[in-house]
């Protein structure tokens, strides 16, 4: 049998397992491990490039393989173990971009009426990603820890002023929103020293 035929027959064995109630036997939990095993690489890389970090990548490639784990009963086999794993990986990377937008959306960090997002969303990523990390260079240290645990690590604003030491009244909350201020100002600065002026801007949002 080729590797493929090879995975169907033990999927086809675990299912028939599950679906008897009996117990899978050790040396097909075995075989079970090594598939998943087998698709771990290609899980992280998927994440590594959809999270943007590597320590998001490996808690999103541990959700997918264990999300894979409990819903493999529910596998059909249409396509390779992999590929199905793959998807779910891509899926739960999704959600998480999803829910950081909508973090990023509530604090006012990417204002839907700004122009500047507009003109940013057209450049290549490459190019957009550069620029705000140039922008982001601007920010002390401690701005820089903040803005990195509230918009990747999507760390309550209470937790970030508790682990920063933050001693100022207004905490995390205020630090986060100077930090906000200063990153509109020089994305704006960079755009218009790449020749996106204000006549693009207009066009933007017309």
């Amino acid at each position: 049998m080729g590797t493929r035929a090879q995975e169907t027959a033990l999927l086809d064995a675990y299912r028939d397992h599950v679906a008897a109630g009996t117990p899978i036997p050790p040396p097909l939990a075995a075989q079970i491990d090594g598939l998943f095993a087998s698709c771990q690489t290609r899980v992280y890389a998927i994440c590594r490039r959809m999270s943007g970090s590597e320590e998001a990548a490996l808690d999103l490639a541990q959700d997918a393989m264990l999300t894979g784990y409990r819903k493999l009963h529910e596998f059909r086999g249409e396509s390779a173990l992999g590929t199905w794993l793959y998807g779910i990986a891509k899926g739960l990377c999704m959600n998480a971009i999803r829910r950081r937008r909508e973090v990023l959306s509530e604090d006012g960090l990417l204002e839907v009426g700004d122009p500047s997002r507009s003109v940013l969303s057209a450049m290549r990523r490459d190019e957009r990603e550069d620029l705000i990390r140039q922008a982001a260079a601007t920010l002390s240290p401690l701005e820089q820890e903040a803005v990195y645990l509230r918009y990747v690590e999507d760390v309550p604003q209470e937790r970030i002023t508790a682990l920063l030491g933050i001693t100022q009244a207004s905490g995390a909350r205020g630090l986060l929103q100077k930090c906000r201020r200063t990153l509109a100002r020089e994305v704006r600065a960079r755009l218009e020293a790449l020749g996106h002026g204000t006549s693009l801007l207009r066009e933007s949002i017309s």
